[in-house]
């Protein structure tokens, strides 16, 4: 089984996704590490906030917008 990261950004107040960005190659680590838990139960969505922005921006290069936009941090696997 394969875990892939995306980070999915929603305009505020919308319900649809405005872009997705795969982000797997960061790996799952360094994922766990900014949001606080063993990487092995990153299973979930995960809201990223302005405690998360610029660990984000280090680890993918991604600046959030957060006065714009609501970012998420979600897991898929195959």
């Amino acid at each position: 089984m394969t875990v892939y990261f995306l980070i999915v950004r929603y305009l505020k107040d919308e319900e649809r996704p405005d872009a997705t960005t795969d982000v797997t190659e960061v790996g799952g680590e360094a994922f766990g590490e900014l949001l606080g838990m063993p990487p092995e139960q990153l299973a979930d969505v995960y809201p990223l906030t302005h405690k998360h922005a610029e660990r984000v921006r280090q680890l993918t290069g991604i600046t959030l917008d957060l006065e714009t936009y609501d970012y998420f941090l979600e897991t898929e696997a195959d």
